[in-house]
C-alpha cells in the first residue's frame, strides 16, 4: 500500500487496523509498535505482509475476539508478534498438509531476509513469532 512507501511500517498497520476493525467489528486490535526509525524497505514490506497475513487468518478461521500486534527493533533485529485469542489449530499438521498457503507464505517471506518464523497454536489461540536481521 501507498502508506507503506510514503508513512512507514507503523502508520500503514495502523491504518490497516482500522479498516480491519471495519471488516471483524467483533475482534479488537491492540497494536504496539516501537520503532525509532524507518526500516529498509523490504523489511518494511515482508512485515506488514506477516502482520497482514496473520490477521487474516484470525479473522477468516479462529473465532478471535481480540488480536495483538508487537513490533520491536533491538540489538540489530526487528520482532514481530501477532497474537490472538482464537480456537487454534494444529501448526505441523496444516503446515504438512500444505493446506496453508498463508503460512508458507509468511515463513517465506522471514527466511528470504535470513528470518525466522515460528508459529504456536492451542486451544487459547495462535502466536506467530517473525525474527528478521538488520
Amino acid at each position: 500500500p501507498s502508506a507503506l512507501d510514503d508513512l512507514g511500517l507503523a502508520a500503514a498497520l495502523e491504518r490497516y487496523a482500522e479498516d480491519y476493525h471495519l471488516q471483524h467489528p467483533s475482534i479488537t486490535v491492540d497494536m504496539h509498535i516501537n520503532l525509532p526509525e524507518r526500516l529498509p524497505p523490504l523489511v518494511e514490506t515482508a512485515m506488514y505482509r506477516i502482520v497482514q497475513e496473520a490477521m487474516t487468518n484470525a479473522g477468516r478461521h479462529s473465532s478471535a475476539h481480540r488480536v495483538s500486534i508487537l513490533i520491536t527493533q533491538r540489538d540489530g533485529t526487528v520482532k514481530t508478534i501477532v497474537e490472538d485469542d482464537g480456537s487454534g489449530f494444529d501448526p505441523d499438521e496444516v503446515i504438512r498438509s500444505q493446506r496453508s498457503v498463508g503460512l508458507h507464505g509468511m515463513r517465506e517471506r522471514a527466511e528470504l531476509l535470513d528470518g525466522s518464523f515460528a508459529v504456536e497454536s492451542g486451544h487459547n489461540g495462535t502466536t506467530v513469532y517473525v525474527e528478521v536481521p538488520l
